[in-house]
């Protein structure tokens, strides 16, 4: 087997996934778990013209900024990206990339909201498992090795115990399915229940933001920045049971997404992913008697690419936006015009890893 390159190292920067970014040799090369100002080697892992990933070998020279983990598996586990350093540092690092992302459109200055801590937050957690190695950890997106992590920090006591329990004389070798050979299982605590499912779909017993405190943070800042004095006619994209929604002053709602039963009856269930999506809402808006007045969307991970078709056609006088990826967020608002950005947020409910939720205002020219 070929062994694999190692190189020298030393970090000018942070990248939006949280990864120290190296440019002293012929490639620019992202390496997790170091901070600016670390020097030292790294193993390269992948690589492609220009740009390399790489492994931390060891340090040199260790960045100003260093502090040590509280986590004992944070070394090797792929899941958290920062806790090398302080809290206020990896604020500080979101807001660096969140401004970085929005660079070429008019964002206005980012409000940061903090979490309260760091760990016993998550009230889910998904492990990935293989019958055939006989381990149960975090899966790395790039090597796909398996990390065991018995003593996690980041969940809320309910699901840690669980997790702790699993691990416990390898006890969830009795509790995995005999088939398939991999798969994953999510332990999650709702409704003041521990639930666990194994090779569902992730949140299958029901979507819920996986730290409550900051949802309710969230849903504070809606009623304190969007909220119109007079009721409004509001859309709700993604909107799930009405979690955000349900705050804001309505004269008339539809919330649409997708429902294996209809929480009410100002719901419809439409995959928003969907060709005809945008002509069914409109039609269903048409029934309705409703005009869009407000746009409030919270959509997953990949966003809505035509999320401008929708704006034109709709028309809100405002448009709220939350998204828990603010790359594709930056992506489906980059080409709209006849908009302002009144108000830009950074709440953190993924503390001590790279990801963050975003909160953007818009507000139609007059």
């Amino acid at each position: 087997m070929r062994q694999k390159r190692t190189i020298p190292f030393e970090i000018s920067s942070m990248d939006s996934l949280g990864q120290g970014v190296s440019k002293i040799t012929d490639k620019v090369t992202f390496i997790p778990k170091t901070a600016v100002g670390d020097k030292g080697e790294a193993t390269i892992l992948s690589e492609k013209k220009g740009v390399a990933f790489a492994r931390l070998n060891h340090l040199t020279q260790s960045s100003d900024q260093r502090i040590i983990p509280e986590c004992v598996h944070f070394g090797t586990c792929p899941s958290c990206h920062y806790l090398h350093v302080d809290y206020a540092q990896e604020l500080s690092f979101k807001k660096e990339s969140f401004q970085k992302l929005f660079r070429k459109l008019p964002l206005p200055e980012v409000e940061v909201i903090g979490a309260e801590r760091r760990f016993s937050y998550r009230n889910r957690i998904q492990l990935h498992y293989s019958l055939k190695s006989k381990l149960l950890g975090m899966k790395d997106p790039q090597t796909f090795l398996l990390t065991p992590i018995p003593h996690c920090l980041i969940a809320v006591p309910e699901v840690l115990n669980e997790v702790k329990r699993l691990y416990e004389n390898d006890q969830w070798l009795k509790e995995a399915p005999i088939a398939p050979m991999e798969g994953h299982v999510e332990i999650y605590w709702t409704n003041n229940q521990l639930k666990v499912s194994w090779n569902k779909g992730y949140a299958e017993g029901g979507f819920t933001q996986v730290f409550e405190e900051m949802n309710q943070k969230l849903k504070i800042l809606l009623q304190k920045n969007w909220n119109p004095e007079q009721p409004t006619v509001l859309l709700d994209l993604f909107g799930g049971n009405g979690n955000l929604s349900d705050t804001i002053n309505y004269s008339k709602r539809l919330c649409v997404d997708m429902y294996h039963q209809l929480p009410g009856d100002d719901f419809l269930s439409q995959d928003l992913y969907e060709d005809r999506a945008l002509k069914n809402v409109l039609n269903e808006l048409k029934i309705r008697n409703m005009k869009v007045e407000s746009l409030l969307l919270d959509p997953p991970r990949s966003g809505l690419k035509n999320l401008i078709e929708w704006i034109e056609v709709l028309k809100p006088h405002t448009v709220a936006y939350v998204s828990c990826d603010p790359h594709t967020m930056a992506r489906d608002l980059q080409n709209l015009q006849g908009y302002s950005f009144k108000k830009a947020f950074l709440i953190d409910f993924f503390p001590s890893t790279f990801h963050f939720e975003s909160f953007i205002i818009l507000e139609r020219n007059s």
